[in-house]
């Protein structure tokens, strides 16, 4: 999988591709002046040529004036021929390769030309296509796991349903717990169809509507109170006392999938008995919330990568996920015109930190 570069290093790199595109046409345009002016020179030299043998014979020799007039014609000729046969050829490379990534074929690559303008067109059409391979990568990755999502809990919800319909000697324990399983995996289900529609509005969307002051250090808390069951099952210790007192305005809705989405996140990678941190301030007009698990950590591949859509680290392992929550956070943090970032290190846990402005 390619690395993901971080916002940083795509703008530097955006540059550098914009300075070198910037020298490669200016060579390009300076060899064409100089080609211009060379073509200029020796039609100064042909007309002085032709009043001077004007000046030497009485009468215009008209074979030595076609001679010339056609030998101006040719050098002309040739140098436009050339230059057509120059872009036309690269322009066609590039046309093929634009059609040929139209129509599917993601992993095709351009062979750079040495002129420099054209290998700059070749290098970015190079980078699109390595970026829409990865894309596709993805996005089959996420069809098999959400049609393996969806399978799973439906197969559990039939099977317990029909034994609790063909069984009625079930022990009412064991009825319960079957019960148990069908309102979980109701719930599953339930949960991956509302990630899918969020993340499907907020594709669609360009601000958010209906913000309202409210103390954003309260909703902290009650998201917190709302994964209490997940918690105390994993004895998770959870640190609320770095929380201060922010008011913020916006959708306490769409504000609280953000936290639930990090929240749960935290507990899923934490293992039993560890930590979940939750801190928030205000300073300079801006509000910092910090979430830190001392969970199992990342890599710093995987954390350049972790708030791309449908990105799984392990994609072998079903119960993680589909890859949409981190990236709906993100959404929705950009919608307000915020910052989201992860620090992790391997082994020792996580802390997302979101900045928003107040």
């Amino acid at each position: 999988m390619k690395k993901r570069r971080s916002p940083l290093a795509e703008d530097i790199v955006k540059s550098f591709q914009d300075i070198k595109l910037s020298k490669g046409l200016s060579r390009w345009l300076l060899i064409q002046t100089l080609l211009l002016i060379g073509v200029a020179v020796f039609t100064t030299f042909a007309i002085d040529w032709i009043s001077v043998a004007f000046a030497e014979t009485p009468k215009p020799d008209p074979y030595k004036i076609i001679s010339i007039v056609a030998s101006l014609i040719v050098v002309l000729g040739i140098f436009e021929i050339l230059q057509y046969s120059l872009v036309k050829r690269h322009l066609k490379k590039i046309c093929d390769a634009i059609e040929r990534i139209a129509h599917g074929d993601y992993g095709y690559k351009i062979k750079p030309s040495k002129i420099d303008i054209f290998k700059s067109l070749a290098y970015d059409i190079n980078l699109l296509s390595e970026e829409l391979e990865s894309v596709q990568m993805l996005r089959n990755d996420f069809v098999n796991s959400y049609s393996h999502e969806y399978k799973t809990p439906i197969a559990s919800i039939k099977g317990f349903a029909q034994l609790l319909l063909e069984d009625d000697n079930i022990p009412e324990e064991t009825r319960k717990q079957y019960l148990q399983i069908i309102v979980d995996e109701s719930e599953r289900l339930a949960g991956l169809a509302g990630n899918t529609a969020l993340l499907s509005q907020l594709d669609t969307i360009t601000f958010i509507t209906d913000n309202k002051p409210y103390l954003l250090d309260e909703q902290l808390r009650r998201c917190t109170i709302m994964l209490a069951k997940d918690i105390s099952e994993k004895n998770i210790k959870l640190d609320g006392s770095g929380i201060n007192t922010v008011t913020f305005c916006g959708n306490e809705d769409w504000l609280q999938h953000l936290w639930l989405n990090l929240l749960h996140n935290a507990v899923k990678f934490t293992p039993d008995g560890g930590t979940i941190s939750v801190a928030s301030h205000s300073e300079n007009g801006r509000i910092f919330v910090s979430i830190t698990d001392s969970g199992i950590g990342m890599t710093q591949k995987t954390a350049d990568q972790i708030f791309k859509k449908y990105y799984r680290a392990n994609t072998k392992d079903p119960q993680r996920g589909l890859g949409l929550g981190l990236n709906i956070a993100q959404k929705i943090v950009k919608l307000y015109n915020g910052r989201i970032s992860v620090k992790s290190e391997l082994g020792k846990g996580t802390t997302f930190t979101v900045e928003l402005p107040q």
